[in-house]
């Protein structure tokens, strides 16, 4: 029995104290062979720290041994050694065998770590090398694809597919394909896609993707039956439920809406944006009590979420609570109550209960944010004539109607009463 063998027996048993003098003698005693074998063996049960020693010793053995460079610098990698393992892949010459492969590491790198495309370079030079290789191909796809350059990730993912690779790395190319002609609104193609994706497993996914398709198609009844799949396949994706409600309540049918955001917030009680949507169709059926409180739940949930606040205070104005809302914007954080949008819900709390100076600083304070939100200038301009800034009004008036591309009778009319 080597050393080696020792070795890996004494991890399998748990005798890790025995580890360090038999990987001691393993060095010292065992055959490049075996050492190579142990080094891939240790790496695989996550013993990097004893793969790097193992390597290092058969590099200084071999220092021409570009492999042995590339398995040190992924572990450098995944150690956080960054300068460490770039300076390792760097001393690759060119003329190596092992050159590509240092190229598809430093890629990896540069794409993990955020810099898309440097790892495309990395990549083109490889291609440039090996132009039929799948694997730089599929990284190249990836790549393309986690930028949204979607039409370029086709035509890598297309072209594999043209050389019957169905699956890479444990993806589908079917799925990406879907995905991607979804992301550039080619639906049939996506349908295509993903449907052939389902004739290989079940994907709640896949089944989301599609039903997301329908949706965009408006074919609200079709996207019903795969959105149900995916969700008796992981009931836990969030995002199920919330299409879902929005199809039942394109249909006009928000009880069912209502139900499918429940039953949601019953497998994931802190999403709060199943709280916003649960107070939307409540306050759309008309029952304000129960929409209130999901719009507290949400807060309780997340207290300092400038959404939640922002909605709440909206539904407060709505329902006529305006010193609610003005006390809800007491107790949070200054940099949220100066939001452009915290402004303007606030002005109009205060104009509704005649506090007409503090309603004035607020929407001049939101005018400086908000001149293209139409909206806000349609408040702004109502409030301005009851404050008698006529000639103010006049410019907002203008402003908006300069930016609505579809006539406001309502807002022309303030023109009118401004001439009379």
């Amino acid at each position: 029995m080597t050393y080696s063998e020792i070795v890996i027996a004494e991890i399998q048993n748990g005798n890790l104290e025995e580890v360090e003098i038999n990987l001691q003698l393993a060095l010292e005693n065992d055959d490049d062979e075996t050492l190579y074998l142990l080094g891939n063996t240790l790496y695989q049960l996550g013993f990097l720290n004893e793969t790097e020693r193992v390597y290092n010793h058969l590099l200084d053995l071999h220092p021409n041994d570009d492999e042995l460079k590339i398995y040190l610098a992924e572990i450098e990698i995944e150690d956080g050694n960054e300068l460490e393992a770039l300076e390792l892949l760097h001393s690759i010459d060119q003329t190596s065998p092992s050159y590509t492969q240092a190229l598809l590491v430093e890629a990896d790198y540069y794409h993990l770590n955020e810099l898309p495309e440097v790892s495309i370079q990395k990549l083109k030079e490889a291609e440039e090398m090996m132009p039929n290789e799948p694997v730089i191909q599929f990284a190249l796809a990836e790549v393309y694809f986690t930028i949204a350059d979607y039409q370029s990730a086709i035509q890598y993912y297309e072209a594999l597919v043209a050389e019957e690779h169905e699956e890479i790395a444990g993806t589908l190319l079917s799925v990406r394909l879907g995905n991607a002609y979804l992301m550039i609104g080619e639906y049939d193609e996506a349908l295509s896609y993903l449907n052939e994706a389902l004739t290989y497993k079940d994907d709640p996914e896949v089944y989301y993707q599609i039903g997301l398709i329908y949706v965009q198609q408006e074919e609200y009844i079709k996207a019903i039956e795969p959105l149900n799949k995916a969700k008796a396949l992981d009931p836990s994706l969030s995002a199920i439920y919330l299409l879902l409600a929005e199809v039942y309540e394109q249909q006009n049918q928000l009880e069912k809406g209502l139900e499918e955001i429940e039953e949601g917030i019953n497998y994931n009680e802190i999403n709060i944006d199943f709280y916003f949507k649960a107070a939307e169709l409540a306050a759309k059926l008309n029952d304000f009590e129960k929409a209130e409180i999901y719009y507290e739940q949400a807060l309780e949930i997340e207290p300092d979420n400038d959404r939640a606040i922002l909605k709440f205070a909206v539904f407060l104005n709505y329902m006529d609570d305006y010193e609610k809302a003005i006390d809800l914007f007491a107790h949070i954080d200054e940099s949220i109550r100066q939001l452009p949008e915290s402004l303007w819900v606030l002005a109009v709390a205060h104009n509704n209960i005649e506090e007409y100076d503090e309603a004035r600083t607020l929407f001049d304070q939101a005018a400086v944010y908000l001149e293209d939100n139409l909206e806000f200038l349609k408040d702004y301009a109502f409030f301005l004539r009851e404050d008698g800034q006529r000639e103010e009004m006049r410019a907002v008036v203008q402003k908006y109607l300069n930016l609505n591309p579809e006539f406001d009778e309502e807002m022309a009319s303030l023109l009118d009463d401004f001439d009379y």
